[in-house]
């Protein structure tokens, strides 16, 4: 009850965000205080960065609250890195996870319920090092002392100001904008506007016209207990006379359900408040003879939970100027 009770107070404010409803402005006061306070963050920044760390630090983050892409965006820098021969390690706060003060490690086997469901979703997507801390300079320092890596990503952190960095990206929703433009809780704004053009690269999502822009490759459908493939071709053919359900804990559920739509499946749509994980109740209630979820939730699910259960299996295809742009940070440094 509580928790459908949050969801839709959640969506009632984001929402309002993205309309610009009027009643926001009585939130206005409170927006003056946060923007008093990430003005004077960013100063003491700008007039005492922190030391740089030994390896060059990427940040990959946004302005906006809810969900943006930032992990999908981290997997393809490691993936495309990796292929030129550099050793990365990536540093998140573990949102979602049980907060920890100290580096935690993740591990193939680590528990999403502990470090958060990203951690755990990069490190079982590519086996690279991965560690979690509210202090994301004390879990960098971990993986460099216990790693011979070449770089450092942090998944999500621009407004972690104790990071140093070499290099921003922002990512920002083509669809949704900067909705009214205001900052939290007036608006979804973490930061003004004008910190974008403060960043090194401003990568857009959901845009076809925006350069540099960011893609979304749907690749196939992972059963999820057995970790059987199928080709979307195969599998939009075999579900096409199935009731097949859609459930997801996104922060923009709307566009994993539209993206399965647009497949050509036909599907009932459910969603959780950003992070949640899809209960064993919750698919007891769904009727339906398919279950299709994102990689994010199935690191949250046992293996066995449901046999109904498939992954859609999505890969981001990010700019050519953004991996030389992080490859040029990586050599000055060396």
């Amino acid at each position: 009850m509580v928790d459908a009770l949050m969801q839709q107070l959640e969506r009632a404010v984001t929402s309002a965000w993205y309309r610009g409803a009027l009643w926001l402005w009585l939130l206005w006061p409170f927006s003056l205080l946060t923007s008093v306070v990430v003005a004077r963050r960013r100063r003491r920044f700008l007039l005492h960065p922190p030391t740089p760390l030994s390896v060059p630090v990427v940040v990959v983050g946004g302005v906006t609250v809810g969900g943006s892409g930032k992990t999908p965006v981290v997997l393809a820098l490691v993936k495309e890195l990796e292929a030129r021969g550099k050793r990365v390690g990536v540093v998140s706060r573990g949102y979602g996870g049980s907060p920890s003060r100290e580096p935690r490690e993740v591990h193939e086997s680590t528990s999403a319920a502990l470090v958060g469901d990203e951690p755990a979703l990069i490190k079982r997507k590519t086996g690279v090092p991965v560690a979690v801390c509210c202090d994301r300079v004390r879990g960098a320092e971990y993986l460099i002392s216990h790693y011979d890596i070449d770089i450092i990503l942090s998944d999500d952190g621009m407004q972690h100001y104790r990071l140093p960095r070499n290099l921003e990206i922002a990512i920002v929703d083509g669809r949704r904008g900067l909705g009214n433009g205001r900052l939290l809780p007036m608006g979804p704004l973490r930061e003004p506007p004008s910190r974008l053009s403060e960043v090194d690269f401003v990568l857009t999502r959901n845009s076809e016209d925006a350069e540099p822009s960011i893609s979304y490759r749907p690749t196939g459908f992972r059963h999820h207990t057995t970790c059987q493939y199928m080709e979307i071709d195969q599998a939009v053919d075999k579900w096409s006379t199935q009731n097949v359900a859609a459930v997801t804990g996104l922060g923009q559920p709307e566009q994993f359900f539209d993206l399965l739509r647009s497949l050509g499946l036909s599907i009932t749509a459910q969603s959780l408040r950003d992070h949640r994980p899809i209960s064993l109740r919750m698919l007891e209630n769904t009727e339906a003879q398919i279950v299709v979820i994102t990689a994010k939730d199935a690191v949250k699910l046992p293996p066995a939970i449901d046999e109904r259960i498939w992954i859609l299996e999505i890969e981001a295809v990010v700019p050519d100027s953004l991996i030389e742009g992080v490859m040029a940070v990586i050599d000055s440094k060396g």
